[in-house]
């Protein structure tokens, strides 16, 4: 065997790893482990229970450790991943019924003190199956067995004489993936390799990888009707960049103008890529700028692009094709004119190329994504008989489930998929391919597949294409908000830039105006304007974004209004849009029905505790302002409200003038809490109507029809409220 000095830097790997057990001759097991069967006879609601179970001892565990020094492979691996997974696993320690043990809540304390015998039990060892498409035919369902599950924890625990009242188990729970024998053979006549069940290949660009990336996006092409573009593909943008077909690779910037006269027969097609610049302050990407734009145009040597961008031309290489669209090389980055005008067809982009390479496993342009560390995920290749005292009938290759071999888990849950500008890159694409630490997926409007042959039917994940009514379209523009509202931009300028392609999109399916200064649709005002605070801390920019009443003007996680189950409740007229000026400040102007606010109160812990329903609407609205006209009436509660910061302080000074601006009556919250405007405060003119946004609230006790107080707005006169 060969060597560097890199191997001075390289971790050793484990014996059995998933570089050589593959091809390699499978392992008898141990008399326990032989317990370990995927008899799919015994099959329950897509679960193998098995009878496997062991006792040992923590930490040297010395059963498992002789068990596997006489030749068991699978005692190795589980005694290797229990030592390795031991309370810093994914999946912690827990008491079943009470959750996850912690030293933070104090409720474990009692028991952490307590003396322990060290005997570990191993147990409920459950094979689990799932269902994938087989070739090209994605109705055609076959079963596999996709992963196995087995606990381990105290064999033994404190009893009520102890000190200790809970019995129920604590345990950890590993996750193993399971190549087995029967289902890899199931096709293995396929000429494609589409759903073969197979480890990952020790190389990403390995001969059967590229196979299937081609396998997979000419199924897409040619098979999927909801993946189709509806007109012939001919759009191109800008720039692309131009790869030589053969020999030594070469790189140039070219202008695509003159693409369509050179390629009459057929559209050009292209890839797009999809990465994370990184810290752009410490080392920037290639860029081209107009200072080296010709130059850029005569050729860039590979030693100058950043490894995202050499495997990115690797890829399209070995995939055929010859021209790519790197964001930072295509777009002129110090011509605000040039950005501004390619930003507007983003979404043309990713929508009209071939695939989408998503760099999944970089954390910036430097790092690359095509080397693997195969050899360092330990795994175990073993024999198992459906009878006792047969013959063999079958082989599976077990190795510790992580994220990059979850079906979808692992770009779901990368820093790529937690950046602004790669929102609209993965839900207009019309097809991806993820390149993982160690595992290539695909994904598509019709379904979800893996290097390792599972597969999944897409549930809406990626933006549609097919016809749907109005009112979908707003919810998918809700449901797309709030995803985007938990990602985090490098400048909090381009938030609402960063959505524009969504709503290019969005444009030519729904009907009225989109306020693109705000982020809202003026025909779908009622839910634009019902948002709330929802995850993180929200906090307002340093300099001014968007108006108050726009979910861009804080930096938080953020969540739409839910329709209620009474939608026929009444307590008032819907808020009706008056105009919208684009001023400075922008103001919305609405004709709706108001409310004074003499107070608004923050529950204590009580109230908050017999008020469950209450959720999140933790503060009591009153007013004196109610349909009887008495002006001496003692202050009623009449809403519960949610405030849009957290330090309320900044928000509850004494003497403010506060306002319930009621939205609709088929909403939750149903309206507005405002504040009068300082106008002194920001070197304005004094105006006695003009407010700004705090929070929400809801004049229902729930999202049924009884009202937190009977006096609503029926048979009342509206106002007009300016609203900045």
């Amino acid at each position: 065997m060969s060597s560097t000095y890199r191997d001075l830097i390289t971790a050793i790997p484990p014996s059995l790893n998933l570089s050589n057990v593959a091809d390699g001759p499978p392992c008898e097991t141990c008399a326990i482990c032989a317990r370990l069967n995927p008899d799919r006879s015994k099959a329950k609601r897509l679960a193998i229970q098995t009878e496997y179970e062991l006792s040992d001892t923590f930490p040297d565990f010395p059963v498992l450790k002789a068990s596997a020094r006489a030749g068991c492979a699978l005692c190795r691996l589980l005694r290797k991943t229990i030592r390795s997974s031991w309370a810093v696993a994914m999946r912690s320690m827990e008491q079943e019924g009470l959750g996850v043990l912690s030293t933070k809540d104090g409720v474990w304390d009692d028991l952490f003190d307590k003396p322990w015998d060290r005997k570990v039990r191993i147990f409920h060892a459950q094979f689990h199956i799932s269902k994938r498409s087989l070739q090209q035919d994605d109705s055609r369902l076959s079963e596999y067995i996709q992963k196995l599950n087995i606990r381990f924890g105290p064999t033994n625990l404190p009893t009520e004489a102890d000190g200790w009242p809970y019995k129920r188990p604590i345990y950890q729970e590993l996750e193993f993936k399971v190549i087995d024998s029967a289902d890899a053979s199931e096709i293995q006549n396929s000429d494609d390799g589409f759903c073969t069940r197979r480890p990952p290949d020790d190389h990403a660009l390995s001969e059967r990888n590229i196979a299937l990336m081609k396998n997979w996006m000419s199924t897409c092409s040619n098979h999927h009707a909801q993946c189709q573009l509806g007109t012939p593909a001919k759009w191109l943008p800008t720039r692309l960049l131009q790869i030589s077909k053969s020999g030594t690779i070469k790189v140039r910037l070219v202008e695509t103008r003159n693409l369509y006269n050179m390629h009459p027969e057929r559209p050009v097609q292209f890839i797009a890529l999809s990465h994370m610049w990184g810290d752009v302050s410490i080392s920037p990407p290639l860029r081209t700028l107009r200072s080296n734009y010709d130059n850029m145009q005569q050729g860039i040597r590979m030693q100058e692009l950043p490894r995202n961008f050499i495997d990115t031309v690797l890829v399209c290489r070995e995939l055929g094709l010859e021209y790519v669209w790197i964001d930072s090389l295509c777009i002129i980055q110090d011509s605000p004119e040039d950005w501004k005008r390619e930003a507007v067809t983003m979404h043309l982009v990713y929508k009209y190329a071939q695939a989408t390479i998503v760099a999944a496993a970089a954390k910036s342009s430097r790092d690359g994504f095509l080397v693997r560390n195969i050899r360092m995920t330990p795994a175990a290749k073993v024999t198992y008989v459906s009878e006792a005292d047969s013959q063999p009938d079958g082989s599976m290759i077990l190795y510790p489930t992580s994220e990059e071999s979850e079906l979808d888990f692992e770009y779901e849950d990368t820093p790529w998929n937690t950046r602004g500008w790669t929102f609209q890159e993965r839900y207009l694409s019309t097809r991806l391919i993820y390149f993982c630490k160690n595992m290539l997926h695909f994904e598509c409007r019709t379904c979800k597949h893996s290097e390792d042959g599972e597969s999944a039917t897409s549930k809406g994940g990626l933006w549609p294409r097919t016809e749907l009514p109005t009112e979908t379209w707003f919810n998918l523009w809700s449901d797309m908000i709030i995803k985007y509202t938990r990602r985090k931009l490098t400048y909090g300028d381009d938030k609402l830039i960063a959505v524009q392609s969504i709503v290019n999109e969005m444009k030519e399916k729904v009907p009225g105006p989109y306020i693109d200064f705000a982020g809202v649709w003026q025909t779908n005002i009622h839910r634009d304007l019902l948002w709330r605070p929802w995850a993180g801390i929200p906090t307002y920019p340093d300099k001014y974004r968007a108006p108050t009443w726009s979910w861009a003007s804080l930096d938080c996680g953020v969540a739409f209004c839910s329709p209620t189950s009474s939608p026929n409740r009444r307590y008032g007229d819907p808020l009706e849009v008056t105009r919208i000026n684009r001023g400075t400040p922008p103001e919305l102007v609405v004709t709706g029905h108001t409310r004074r606010i003499t107070s608004i109160v923050e529950m204590d812990y009580d109230d908050l505790f017999d008020m469950a329903e209450i959720g999140e609407y933790r503060f009591n609205i009153f007013t004196d302002e109610l349909s009887s006209g008495d002006e001496n009436t003692e202050p009623r509660i009449f809403a519960h409200g949610t405030l849009d910061q957290f330090n309320h302080n900044n928000v509850l000074v004494k003497g403010a003038d506060f306002m319930y601006l009621h939205v609709c009556d088929y909403r939750n919250p149903t309206g507005l809490i405002l504040k009068k405007h300082a106008p002194e405060a920001h070197g304005e003119e004094a105006s006695a109507n003009v407010w700004v946004r705090v929070g929400t609230a809801r004049v229902f006790k729930d999202l049924g029809k009884q009202p937190i107080i009977s006096e609503g707005f029926e048979g009342r006169e509206k106002r007009e409220v300016i609203i900045i």
